[in-house]
Protein backbone atom coordinates (compact mmCIF):
# COMPACT_ATOMS: atom_id res chain seq x y z
CA UNK A 1 0.00 0.00 0.00
CA UNK A 2 1.30 3.46 -0.89
CA UNK A 3 2.21 5.46 2.26
CA UNK A 4 -0.07 8.45 2.79
CA UNK A 5 1.27 11.98 3.47
CA UNK A 6 0.11 11.64 7.09
CA UNK A 7 2.00 8.37 7.50
CA UNK A 8 5.19 9.82 6.02
CA UNK A 9 5.12 12.92 8.25
CA UNK A 10 4.09 11.20 11.48
CA UNK A 11 6.47 8.23 11.48
CA UNK A 12 9.91 9.87 11.67
CA UNK A 13 11.37 6.72 13.23
CA UNK A 14 10.77 4.91 9.92
CA UNK A 15 11.08 7.74 7.42
CA UNK A 16 13.71 10.16 8.75
CA UNK A 17 16.73 7.86 8.29
CA UNK A 18 16.09 7.69 4.52
CA UNK A 19 14.18 10.95 3.93
CA UNK A 20 14.89 13.58 6.62
CA UNK A 21 12.85 16.11 4.64
CA UNK A 22 9.64 14.12 5.32
CA UNK A 23 8.76 16.08 8.48
CA UNK A 24 5.99 18.35 9.68
CA UNK A 25 6.94 21.98 9.04
CA UNK A 26 5.73 25.09 10.82
CA UNK A 27 4.14 28.07 9.09
CA UNK A 28 7.34 30.07 8.68
CA UNK A 29 9.15 27.10 7.14
CA UNK A 30 6.32 26.66 4.65
CA UNK A 31 6.59 30.36 3.85
CA UNK A 32 10.32 30.01 3.21
CA UNK A 33 9.74 27.07 0.85
CA UNK A 34 7.02 29.01 -0.95
CA UNK A 35 9.40 31.90 -1.67
CA UNK A 36 12.45 29.73 -2.39
CA UNK A 37 10.94 27.65 -5.18
CA UNK A 38 13.31 27.93 -8.15
CA UNK A 39 10.82 29.47 -10.60
CA UNK A 40 10.15 32.18 -7.96
CA UNK A 41 13.59 32.65 -6.41
CA UNK A 42 15.70 32.29 -9.55
CA UNK A 43 19.29 31.72 -8.42
CA UNK A 44 18.18 31.82 -4.79
CA UNK A 45 17.41 34.27 -1.99
CA UNK A 46 19.59 35.49 0.84
CA UNK A 47 18.27 35.21 4.40
CA UNK A 48 17.77 38.98 4.51
CA UNK A 49 15.75 38.78 1.27
CA UNK A 50 13.65 35.99 2.75
CA UNK A 51 13.01 37.99 5.91
CA UNK A 52 11.89 41.03 3.91
CA UNK A 53 9.58 39.03 1.67
CA UNK A 54 8.21 36.99 4.58
CA UNK A 55 7.35 40.23 6.40
CA UNK A 56 5.28 41.30 3.40
CA UNK A 57 3.75 37.83 3.13
CA UNK A 58 2.97 37.89 6.84
CA UNK A 59 0.53 40.71 6.23
CA UNK A 60 -1.69 38.25 4.36
CA UNK A 61 -0.81 34.85 5.83
CA UNK A 62 -0.51 33.64 9.45
CA UNK A 63 3.23 32.91 9.51
CA UNK A 64 3.76 33.88 13.12
CA UNK A 65 6.31 36.51 14.17
CA UNK A 66 8.87 37.27 11.45
CA UNK A 67 12.31 38.44 12.54
CA UNK A 68 15.80 37.65 11.30
CA UNK A 69 16.86 35.11 13.95
CA UNK A 70 13.68 33.08 13.45
CA UNK A 71 14.11 33.17 9.67
CA UNK A 72 17.76 32.15 10.11
CA UNK A 73 16.76 29.15 12.25
CA UNK A 74 14.05 28.12 9.76
CA UNK A 75 16.51 28.30 6.85
CA UNK A 76 19.13 26.34 8.82
CA UNK A 77 16.63 23.58 9.61
CA UNK A 78 15.39 23.35 6.03
CA UNK A 79 18.96 23.20 4.72
CA UNK A 80 19.86 20.53 7.29
CA UNK A 81 17.02 18.23 6.16
CA UNK A 82 17.77 18.80 2.46
CA UNK A 83 14.74 20.94 1.67
CA UNK A 84 16.91 23.97 0.74
CA UNK A 85 20.16 24.13 -1.19
CA UNK A 86 22.60 26.91 -0.35
CA UNK A 87 25.11 28.42 -2.75
CA UNK A 88 27.96 30.80 -1.98
CA UNK A 89 28.00 33.94 -4.12
CA UNK A 90 29.66 37.33 -3.88
CA UNK A 91 26.52 38.91 -2.45
CA UNK A 92 26.22 36.28 0.29
CA UNK A 93 24.81 32.79 0.69
CA UNK A 94 21.66 32.19 -1.34
CA UNK A 95 19.05 29.49 -0.88
CA UNK A 96 16.67 27.74 -3.26
CA UNK A 97 14.22 24.90 -2.67
CA UNK A 98 15.27 21.41 -3.72
CA UNK A 99 12.92 18.81 -5.23
CA UNK A 100 12.84 17.26 -1.75
CA UNK A 101 11.82 20.62 -0.31
CA UNK A 102 8.97 20.97 -2.77
CA UNK A 103 7.85 17.43 -1.96
CA UNK A 104 7.89 18.24 1.76
CA UNK A 105 5.89 21.39 1.01
CA UNK A 106 3.20 19.39 -0.83
CA UNK A 107 3.04 16.67 1.83
CA UNK A 108 2.53 19.28 4.54
CA UNK A 109 -0.33 20.88 2.62
CA UNK A 110 -2.16 17.54 2.82
CA UNK A 111 -1.95 17.13 6.61
CA UNK A 112 -3.64 18.98 9.48
CA UNK A 113 -2.61 18.52 13.12
CA UNK A 114 -3.72 21.45 15.32
CA UNK A 115 -7.12 21.99 16.95
CA UNK A 116 -8.22 24.91 14.72
CA UNK A 117 -10.46 26.44 17.40
CA UNK A 118 -7.44 26.88 19.68
CA UNK A 119 -4.73 27.53 17.08
CA UNK A 120 -6.22 28.48 13.72
CA UNK A 121 -2.93 29.45 12.09
CA UNK A 122 -2.14 26.03 10.61
CA UNK A 123 -5.45 25.63 8.79
CA UNK A 124 -5.69 29.25 7.68
CA UNK A 125 -2.18 29.16 6.20
CA UNK A 126 -2.64 25.83 4.43
CA UNK A 127 -6.10 26.84 3.22
CA UNK A 128 -4.64 29.98 1.62
CA UNK A 129 -1.65 28.13 0.12
CA UNK A 130 -3.77 25.32 -1.33
CA UNK A 131 -6.19 27.83 -2.86
CA UNK A 132 -3.23 29.69 -4.39
CA UNK A 133 -1.81 26.51 -5.94
CA UNK A 134 -5.23 25.60 -7.23
CA UNK A 135 -5.32 28.93 -9.08
CA UNK A 136 -1.74 28.50 -10.38
CA UNK A 137 -2.45 25.10 -11.91
CA UNK A 138 -5.81 26.30 -13.19
CA UNK A 139 -3.98 29.04 -15.12
CA UNK A 140 -1.37 26.55 -16.38
CA UNK A 141 -4.15 24.43 -17.81
CA UNK A 142 -5.40 27.49 -19.73
CA UNK A 143 -2.04 28.23 -21.41
CA UNK A 144 -2.08 28.23 -25.22
CA UNK A 145 -0.97 24.97 -26.79
CA UNK A 146 2.29 26.43 -28.18
CA UNK A 147 3.59 27.49 -24.73
CA UNK A 148 5.75 25.18 -22.63
CA UNK A 149 7.34 25.30 -19.22
CA UNK A 150 11.05 26.22 -19.18
CA UNK A 151 13.28 23.13 -19.39
CA UNK A 152 14.75 23.78 -15.92
CA UNK A 153 11.26 23.80 -14.37
CA UNK A 154 10.34 20.60 -16.21
CA UNK A 155 13.50 18.94 -14.91
CA UNK A 156 12.67 20.08 -11.40
CA UNK A 157 9.18 18.53 -11.53
CA UNK A 158 10.62 15.36 -13.04
CA UNK A 159 12.99 15.12 -10.07
CA UNK A 160 10.09 15.70 -7.65
CA UNK A 161 8.08 12.89 -9.26
CA UNK A 162 11.06 10.53 -9.07
CA UNK A 163 11.49 10.82 -5.29
CA UNK A 164 10.95 7.55 -3.43
CA UNK A 165 10.65 6.63 0.24
CA UNK A 166 10.40 3.06 1.51
CA UNK A 167 10.42 1.86 -2.08
CA UNK A 168 7.40 3.94 -3.11
CA UNK A 169 7.04 7.20 -5.00
CA UNK A 170 6.28 10.09 -2.66
CA UNK A 171 4.58 12.63 -4.94
CA UNK A 172 2.11 10.69 -7.01
CA UNK A 173 -0.62 12.23 -9.11
CA UNK A 174 -3.05 11.43 -6.28
CA UNK A 175 -0.91 13.31 -3.75
CA UNK A 176 -0.59 16.28 -6.10
CA UNK A 177 -4.35 16.41 -6.56
CA UNK A 178 -4.83 16.13 -2.80
CA UNK A 179 -2.45 19.03 -2.22
CA UNK A 180 -4.29 21.15 -4.82
CA UNK A 181 -7.84 20.49 -3.61
CA UNK A 182 -8.93 23.17 -1.15
CA UNK A 183 -12.38 21.62 -0.82
CA UNK A 184 -10.73 18.36 0.26
CA UNK A 185 -8.77 20.30 2.88
CA UNK A 186 -11.98 21.90 4.18
CA UNK A 187 -13.70 18.49 4.23
CA UNK A 188 -10.76 16.94 6.11
CA UNK A 189 -10.92 19.74 8.66
CA UNK A 190 -14.66 19.22 9.04
CA UNK A 191 -14.14 15.53 9.83
CA UNK A 192 -11.51 16.40 12.42
CA UNK A 193 -13.69 19.04 14.10
CA UNK A 194 -16.70 16.72 14.06
CA UNK A 195 -14.55 14.18 15.93
CA UNK A 196 -13.45 16.83 18.43
CA UNK A 197 -17.07 17.92 18.90
CA UNK A 198 -18.26 14.36 19.51
CA UNK A 199 -15.50 13.80 22.07
CA UNK A 200 -16.30 17.09 23.82
CA UNK A 201 -19.98 16.17 24.01
CA UNK A 202 -19.13 12.81 25.58
CA UNK A 203 -16.88 14.45 28.15
CA UNK A 204 -19.59 17.03 28.87
CA UNK A 205 -22.13 14.29 29.55
CA UNK A 206 -19.71 12.60 31.95
CA UNK A 207 -19.00 15.92 33.70
CA UNK A 208 -22.70 16.66 34.07
CA UNK A 209 -23.28 13.24 35.58
CA UNK A 210 -20.43 13.73 38.05
CA UNK A 211 -21.64 17.23 38.94
CA UNK A 212 -25.24 16.15 39.43
CA UNK A 213 -24.69 15.19 43.04
CA UNK A 214 -23.44 18.70 43.85
CA UNK A 215 -26.27 20.66 42.29
CA UNK A 216 -28.70 20.09 45.12
CA UNK A 217 -26.16 20.43 47.87
CA UNK A 218 -27.48 22.51 50.80
CA UNK A 219 -24.55 24.26 52.45
CA UNK A 220 -26.69 25.03 55.53
CA UNK A 221 -26.65 21.33 56.39
CA UNK A 222 -22.93 20.80 56.09
CA UNK A 223 -22.04 21.90 59.61
CA UNK A 224 -19.87 24.71 58.24
CA UNK A 225 -22.08 27.62 59.25
CA UNK A 226 -19.87 28.60 62.19
CA UNK A 227 -16.53 28.18 60.43
CA UNK A 228 -14.35 30.84 58.84
CA UNK A 229 -13.07 31.14 55.27
CA UNK A 230 -9.70 29.92 56.51
CA UNK A 231 -11.14 26.63 57.70
CA UNK A 232 -9.75 23.64 55.73
CA UNK A 233 -13.25 22.19 55.54
CA UNK A 234 -14.43 25.29 53.67
CA UNK A 235 -11.52 25.05 51.28
CA UNK A 236 -12.37 21.41 50.58
CA UNK A 237 -16.01 22.33 49.89
CA UNK A 238 -14.99 25.08 47.47
CA UNK A 239 -12.63 22.73 45.66
CA UNK A 240 -15.35 20.13 45.39
CA UNK A 241 -17.85 22.61 43.97
CA UNK A 242 -15.31 24.07 41.54
CA UNK A 243 -14.22 20.58 40.49
CA UNK A 244 -17.77 19.82 39.44
CA UNK A 245 -18.80 23.14 37.90
CA UNK A 246 -15.71 24.45 36.12
CA UNK A 247 -15.04 21.39 33.91
CA UNK A 248 -18.69 21.37 32.88
CA UNK A 249 -18.57 25.05 31.93
CA UNK A 250 -15.30 24.59 30.04
CA UNK A 251 -16.61 21.60 28.10
CA UNK A 252 -19.88 23.40 27.36
CA UNK A 253 -17.87 26.27 25.89
CA UNK A 254 -15.80 23.82 23.81
CA UNK A 255 -18.96 22.23 22.38
CA UNK A 256 -20.27 25.64 21.31
CA UNK A 257 -16.86 26.58 19.88
CA UNK A 258 -16.73 23.48 17.69
CA UNK A 259 -20.33 23.99 16.56
CA UNK A 260 -19.58 27.55 15.43
CA UNK A 261 -16.40 26.44 13.67
CA UNK A 262 -18.32 23.84 11.66
CA UNK A 263 -20.59 26.63 10.43
CA UNK A 264 -17.47 28.56 9.32
CA UNK A 265 -16.24 25.52 7.39
CA UNK A 266 -19.62 25.23 5.68
CA UNK A 267 -19.32 28.85 4.55
CA UNK A 268 -15.79 28.23 3.25
CA UNK A 269 -16.95 25.22 1.24
CA UNK A 270 -19.66 27.31 -0.43
CA UNK A 271 -17.18 30.11 -1.18
CA UNK A 272 -14.51 27.90 -2.74
CA UNK A 273 -16.98 25.76 -4.67
CA UNK A 274 -18.22 28.94 -6.34
CA UNK A 275 -14.83 30.56 -7.00
CA UNK A 276 -12.37 27.74 -7.80
CA UNK A 277 -12.34 24.99 -10.38
CA UNK A 278 -11.33 21.44 -9.54
CA UNK A 279 -7.98 21.03 -11.29
CA UNK A 280 -7.43 17.58 -12.81
CA UNK A 281 -3.76 16.87 -13.34
CA UNK A 282 -4.07 14.17 -16.01
CA UNK A 283 -5.33 16.56 -18.73
CA UNK A 284 -2.79 19.18 -17.65
CA UNK A 285 0.03 16.63 -17.82
CA UNK A 286 -1.12 15.51 -21.29
CA UNK A 287 -1.24 19.13 -22.47
CA UNK A 288 2.33 19.68 -21.24
CA UNK A 289 3.46 16.57 -23.06
CA UNK A 290 1.91 17.90 -26.29
CA UNK A 291 3.66 21.25 -25.78
CA UNK A 292 7.02 19.50 -25.37
CA UNK A 293 6.41 17.51 -28.54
Amino acid sequence: MHPSPAFLLRHPDLVAPVAPWCVELDGLELGVLLLAQPWVAGDGLRRADLERQLRRLGGHLPLGPVYFQRVKRAVAHLAQIGALRGTEESGGRRFVATPQGFAAYLLNLCVLSADPTLDGGEFELKRALVAMWNLVFERLAELPGDLALPPAVERFFTAVEALQVLGERVITEAVMEEALDVLRLVTAQRRRVEGLLAAARRRLEDAETAAGALRGLDLSDTGLSDTTLNDPAVHEMVRELAGGVLPRLSLGAAVRRYERYLAYLDDLAVLYAAELKNVELAPLRAAMERRRA
